[in-house]
């Protein structure tokens, strides 16, 4: 008959080192979980047209957090980065997963929503009305949408009115607006290119974001990725 030779000292000390792989190996997985949601959550984010940065704001740390700390019960945090003022990412975030009213503020009327042909930014995002006009170093123009006379090859979106700016010719390059030249509006060049009337931006009173964030999405990813994550980490 054999009978193990282990004193109860060896035993804690195999045991032990048997709940350190433990939990080293579900350590991992949460680590591994919490970065695939992470970039879920991200791609998400630009799926919905909102941009690198406004992705790149959404973070995730697993816990414990130290290089070689691990436990038997991690966890994981996914969050976009809130501010001061509450104008961050998590309220950015939080009004397209809630598609919340938006108003114009600080004793303005209307809200200047950009259009197409708005020039953009490196981020994606639209210039400001102030931005435009720097641009393009002049103010732009209030046009009714009674305004029968006004000829624009821009989209005409339901509004109270538009701001337009007029006198403009098309890159052939890049597809993008820019002031035409003297010769240009007076109609004396070789290859003479239609000078328009381009709308920058609609106004409106308010305008509601398109529910296009699932808040509930990360969460059920997480679910359905840890077993996985776990049974590729265990060995």
């Amino acid at each position: 008959m054999l009978r193990p030779s282990l004193k109860r000292a060896d035993v804690e000390r195999d045991f032990s080192g048997l709940e350190e792989e433990v939990a080293g190996f579900i350590t991992e997985a949460m680590r591994d979980t919490t970065d695939e949601v992470k970039n879920a959550f991200r791609d998400q984010v630009r799926a919905a047209g909102l941009g690198d940065r406004l992705a790149n704001a959404v973070r995730g740390v697993t816990y414990p957090n130290r290089s070689g700390r691990v436990s038997l019960d991690p966890t994981g945090w996914v969050y976009a980065q809130p501010s001061k003022d509450g104008r961050g990412a998590v309220a950015i975030i939080d009004s397209y997963a809630n598609g919340r009213m938006i108003v114009a503020q600080g004793g303005r009327k209307f809200l200047a929503v950009p259009t197409d042909d708005c020039p953009r930014k490196r981020s994606g995002n639209a210039l400001t009305p102030k931005e435009v006009e720097a641009k393009f170093g002049r103010k732009l123009q209030f046009i009714s949408p009674n305004d029968k006379g006004f000829k624009t090859p821009s989209v005409r979106h339901k509004a109270i009115g538009y701001l337009v700016l007029k006198g403009l010719v098309i890159r052939k390059a890049s597809g993008t607006w820019r002031n035409a030249s003297e010769r240009e509006r007076e109609g004396r060049t070789r290859n003479p290119r239609p000078v328009q009337a381009v709308i920058m931006f609609s106004l409106v009173r308010s305008v509601r974001k398109p529910k296009s964030v699932d808040m509930s999405a990360p969460a059920a990813l997480a679910e359905q990725r840890f077993d996985a994550n776990l049974n590729a980490r265990w060995r």
